[in-house]
């Protein structure tokens, strides 16, 4: 625990047991990665939506050496990444007392580029089975330039947080009579039927790992 990474608000809902945060990490798709960057100009914030793949005791993100945030993090820059589960909303009898239910992660650190070619190359296929679990062994193998063309970076879950907010709406004592309605609509990730590419041979079944994709709830 570290000065940035304590609740100053609604500290009731910190997580501290790392099982609750891996389960988060686990459980999403998508994070949102923050630095100051100073390409192009002065200095200014970036927040930008990455694909991420836990791995043990740290977070790994990939792209395209081009990218303005890979160029900028692998030189050692401080990062932010937050990932984020929404999974209500709160609906209460007075609307400044609607909320979400959520699960949330936040990590601080200082991310590095996975420069050893067997070691990103590993990386590159646990990314793609973390989002998508037996999709690997389905596909031919990265390519050497494939690998070398792909920015790696590795970020420690070293100084992290976790807030979690849940259960029904906390109104005032005086609004519990007020005739509005007052609950939880639950939310989650809407999985669709898959849709075949136009060059999949006609009656082709899509293997497992695709018909019964879940994350979640739905896995």
């Amino acid at each position: 625990m570290s000065e940035r990474t304590t609740l100053h608000r609604k500290g009731d809902r910190a997580v501290t047991d790392p099982v609750e945060r891996d389960a988060i990490l686990d459980e999403g798709l998508l994070a949102h990665v923050g630095l100051v960057s100073e390409v192009g100009g002065a200095p200014h914030p970036v927040v930008i939506p990455m694909l991420y793949a836990r791995q043990g005791e740290r977070l790994l993100l990939h792209g395209s050496p081009a990218s303005r945030l890979l160029r900028t993090a692998k030189g050692g820059i401080e990062v932010c990444v937050t990932v984020t589960l929404v999974d209500a909303l709160v609906l209460a009898r007075s609307a400044l007392n609607h909320s979400m239910n959520y699960r949330s992660v936040v990590v601080f650190g200082t991310a590095t580029e996975v420069t050893d070619h067997a070691e990103k190359a590993a990386a590159l296929d646990l990314l793609t089975d973390f989002v998508i679990p037996g999709r690997v062994a389905a596909l031919r193998p990265n390519a050497d330039k494939e690998v070398r063309g792909t920015t790696v970076l590795s970020l420690p879950l070293e100084e992290w947080s976790v807030k979690v907010r849940g259960g029904p709406p906390v109104d005032e004592p005086e609004d519990v009579d007020e005739p509005a309605w007052a609950g939880l609509i639950p939310l989650g990730l809407a999985v669709g039927e898959p849709v075949p590419d136009e060059r999949v041979p006609a009656g082709t079944e899509a293997p497992a790992h695709v018909a019964e994709w879940g994350r979640g709830s739905d896995s």
